[in-house]
């Protein structure tokens, strides 16, 4: 049995700051443009019947969700996620889709357009949260992979950002009149709304994971450190952002593994399987642990 020594600020850290590119394998569909941003900065909706509790517990945590996002300001960092999830519900009741500029945040209202600047480099953009989180790090916002691609953001987690809520009135004058929506204001008669069933849903899904059952799926183990590093980019550019790299000590050598994980479901699992199937990968295998 082979001992893995997963080293998370090593190769890890590395390799992810060799860059991070939109993927081209597994989708025709582009990373969100310049046209999709105009489309999301000439409208604003209503506060969501989903995601907006005034409280909620996640892992045994509460977290209040904030009354209106004016004047909301913060500077933390951001994470990103991608085709791990890509499909599956967010908080808000949608389907994320990881070639959005969207994102998760655990107390501003759903949704809310915010301004998400990299510190790093002075990149901006607009995302929309649609989603909660996130709760496995110490990140204050967790982008998409388009978002954090768009921002120049490399690394998984721990990306300096400053994050800036943007209000109806900072939008007067390029609006068309009733477009606009108070904090609390209800969804229009006509308008989409989610069911009953849809908010049950969402709050069984909101319980904490059960993190028992632990899974990986392994890309592949190298003896030389290279074709590992190049896999990991590979795996990472197409928005597989837990993707990670172990170094292990095999009959006094050497090797090199590359996973991807931790995953909890099998959604998440086959995600995983379909984005590396999309890519022209075959030998890969689903591990617990």
């Amino acid at each position: 049995m082979m001992t893995i020594n997963w080293r998370r600020h090593g190769f890890l850290m590395v390799s992810v700051a060799m860059g991070l590119t939109a993927c081209s394998g597994n989708s025709t569909k582009e990373p969100a443009s310049a046209a999709i941003m105009g489309k999301a900065e000439n409208r604003f909706e209503a506060r969501s019947d989903c995601g907006n509790d005034p409280s909620y517990t996640i892992d045994g945590k509460s977290y209040k969700v904030l009354d209106s996002a004016a004047g909301y300001s913060e500077k933390g960092t951001a994470a990103w996620y991608g085709a791990e999830y890509q499909g599956t519900e967010t908080a808000g009741c949608e389907v994320f889709d990881m070639y959005t500029y969207s994102a998760a945040h655990r107390t501003l209202p759903i949704p809310t357009f915010a301004r998400v600047t990299n510190e790093q480099n002075g990149k901006n953009i607009i995302v929309r949260i649609n989603d909660r989180g996130p709760f496995d790090s110490g990140d204050l916002i967790q982008l998409s992979f388009a978002a954090a691609n768009a921002l120049g953001i490399k690394s998984h987690t721990g990306a300096p950002v400053s994050v800036e809520a943007l209000s109806p009135d900072q939008f007067e004058g390029k609006l068309a009149p009733g477009m606009l929506a108070g904090g609390n204001a209800q969804a229009k008669p006509g308008s989409s709304s989610v069911t009953t069933d849809a908010l049950e849903r969402k709050k069984q899904q909101i319980q904490p994971v059960d993190k028992s059952k632990v899974y990986y799926v392994v890309a592949g183990t190298w003896p030389d450190k290279n074709p590992a590093l190049d896999m990991f980019m590979r795996l990472s550019s197409a928005g597989l952002g837990k993707t990670e790299m172990a170094a292990a000590r095999e009959k006094g050598r050497d090797v090199y593994q590359v996973r991807v994980g931790p995953l909890y479901n099998q959604d998440q699992i086959d995600n995983v399987k379909d984005t590396m199937s999309g890519n022209g990968l075959a030998n890969f295998r689903v591990v617990a642990q």
